[in-house]
């Protein structure tokens, strides 16, 4: 037969409704009191139905997530921008999720917030959101926990846990190994800034340059990136006076274009055209030259915001003062720019 409660409680000397309190996260319940309690769970192997833990905590043990990217409108089925970071932000927060018994349901752009209630979904995880989205507009975000990864630019209201990469940085750290290889005259291809990581990639460069008496060269093309749309923002960039002697991308699909386009116009990359992107991806490595990127940890990312709103959930973090959680980068060097 199986452990039942009962039994955790026998072999921890306490009562079933300690038991209860512990593995529910209610009460008030000493530490040695909950590590007593769980190491008797574990020995004998118990698992709390997470039906019996909703009854006794009111709560659904259901998480929703949004990609809040946009997606071409035109794939109507289409949830998850093409992007191994969206994929990666996703399998982190769903493996954090299972660990604790939490399921994470997957929200399209367009949700009605109203049938969405009828999961009695527990908080929200909004990925690069403008502060736009519904689940702002509709005052959702003061009554249950939401956690973004990247900040809202103009939320209405306060998000209590921003989960980042310092972009700013990343950018600095990019256009030092550009500067390092020779590069002079790095150029920026980004969409749209009203996007918190596109805003501070874009901030990082701008800061770098000027700091150098450098003139900031920054293309802004519409989002989703189109082929063509990428290949218009290269043709303008050299034909500029003095053209750029290398491009630095806010996402590695734009890299993956300008690459597109260099090689149609017949530039020697990276010898005339060095190419780098700030977010890494495997597709950058399946190219000719592999193009350089910048490792964010999405996996990391997505476990963090969702750690973070579970905790929120379940009253172990104040909802107070607004907390950010930054997760490091790495530069992964390659061919695309080694001159």
């Amino acid at each position: 037969m199986s452990p039942t409660i009962r039994d955790v409680a026998a072999a921890a000397g306490v009562s079933i409704t300690t038991v209860s309190h512990v593995l529910s996260g209610q009460g008030r319940i000493s530490e040695e009191t909950r590590q007593r309690v769980a190491m008797a769970a574990a020995e004998l192997g118990y698992q709390a139905s997470v039906h019996a833990q909703q009854l006794v905590t009111r709560r659904s043990r259901t998480l929703a997530i949004q990609l809040a990217n946009s997606v071409d409108a035109s794939s109507a089925c289409a949830l998850v921008p093409n992007s191994d970071y969206f994929l990666e932000v996703l399998n982190g927060a769903a493996e954090a999720a299972s660990k604790r018994s939490y399921a994470l349901l997957l929200t399209p752009m367009d949700a009605d917030l109203d049938r969405l209630n009828a999961f009695a979904v527990d908080g929200a995880i909004l990925v690069d959101p403008r502060g736009d989205e519904p689940f702002f507009a509709t005052g959702w975000c003061q009554d249950r926990p939401l956690v973004t990864v990247g900040r809202p630019m103009a939320a209405p209201c306060p998000v209590p846990v921003v989960v980042d990469n310092d972009l700013v940085a990343a950018a600095g750290q990019m256009l030092d190994h550009l500067a390092g290889n020779g590069y002079e005259r790095p150029s920026m291809i980004t969409t749209d800034t009203a996007r918190s990581y596109a805003a501070d990639l874009v901030a990082g460069y701008t800061g770098w340059m000027e700091a150098r008496g450098l003139e900031p060269v920054v293309v802004e093309i519409d989002e989703p990136p189109t082929t063509e749309g990428t290949a218009e923002a290269l043709g303008r960039l050299l034909d500029r006076r003095v053209c750029p002697d290398a491009v630095f991308t806010t996402s590695e699909n734009l890299a993956l274009g300008v690459l597109h386009e260099a090689r149609r116009r017949r530039l020697a990359v990276p010898g005339e055209l060095g190419i780098c992107s700030a977010v890494d991806s495997g597709s950058l490595q399946l190219v000719s030259p592999r193009v350089t990127g910048m490792f964010v940890h999405p996996r990391e990312v997505g476990g963090r915001a969702a750690t973070a709103l579970m905790d929120l959930v379940e009253g172990k973090a104040s909802g107070g003062e607004p907390r950010r959680i930054e997760v490091p980068v790495r530069l992964n060097a390659r061919e695309s720019t080694a001159r």
